[in-house]
C-alpha cells in the first residue's frame, strides 16, 4: 500500500483525517446555513414563529397552520419575480411547481390533524389550498397564456389580473376569519391550564 499510494501509512492516515475534517467543516457550514431555516417555535428576538411540526396549545396550532399557508406567499413571490421579469415561461414553471407544492402543503396540514377534535382550521386551510389550486389551474394559467401571446396591458388581461387578485384577497379573508374565530374559541385555554397547575 505504501508504494502504491505514494506515501507511508501514516501519511495516508493524516490525509484521510484531513479529508474527514474538511468534510465535517463543510457539513457544519451546511448545517449552519440550514439552521437559519430550521428555527422552531416562537423567536422573541425576531417576533416570528417558525413551524416546528407540532404544537402545545391552540395558538401554536394556529401558527403551525399559518406557517404552512405562508408557503403560498413564497410561491407568489416567485411568480411575481417571473412576471416582473416578463419571463412568462418561468412563470409557467412556477405555476406548475405551485400546483405540486399544494399537494405537499395539504399533506402537512393533514399531518397536524384536528385540534382537540376541532377541524375548523384544518378544513379552512385545505379550502385555502384548494382555492389556490383552482387559481393556478385556471386564473393564472389564463393570465400566463395571455402574457405569452403579448396581451399584457390589454383590457382582457387586466380584467383577468383583477379577477385573480380579487380571488386571492377573498381566499385570504376567508381563511383569516376562521383563524381569528379559532383563536377566540381557545383564548382562555392557557388560563385554564394555569389554574390546573395551581391546584
Amino acid at each position: 500500500l505504501q508504494n502504491m499510494m505514494g506515501g507511508s501509512a501514516e501519511d495516508m492516515q493524516k490525509q484521510m483525517e484531513q479529508m474527514q475534517q474538511q468534510m465535517q467543516q463543510q457539513m457544519q457550514q451546511m448545517d449552519a446555513m440550514n439552521s437559519a431555516n430550521e428555527k422552531r417555535g416562537w423567536q422573541p428576538d425576531e417576533g416570528v414563529y417558525y413551524a416546528k411540526g407540532e404544537y402545545d396549545n391552540a395558538v401554536e396550532y394556529n401558527n403551525e397552520i399559518v406557517c404552512i399557508t405562508n408557503g403560498c406567499t413564497d410561491e407568489m413571490a416567485e411568480m411575481n419575480d417571473a412576471m416582473d421579469d416578463n419571463d412568462f415561461n418561468r412563470a409557467e414553471e412556477v405555476r406548475l411547481q405551485w400546483i405540486e407544492d399544494l399537494v405537499t402543503f395539504k399533506e402537512e396540514v393533514r399531518n397536524l390533524g384536528a385540534y382537540k377534535g376541532d377541524t375548523s382550521l384544518l378544513e379552512a386551510a385545505i379550502k385555502f389550498f384548494d382555492n389556490y389550486d383552482a387559481l393556478m389551474k385556471d386564473g393564472y394559467k389564463t393570465l400566463i397564456q395571455m402574457r405569452l401571446k403579448g396581451l399584457r396591458g390589454t383590457p382582457e388581461e387586466q380584467a383577468q389580473l383583477k379577477k385573480n387578485n380579487a380571488f386571492i384577497v377573498k381566499t385570504a379573508e376567508d381563511f383569516n376569519r376562521v383563524s381569528d374565530e379559532f383563536i377566540e374559541r381557545y383564548e382562555d385555554e392557557d388560563d385554564d391550564d394555569d389554574d390546573d397547575d395551581d391546584e
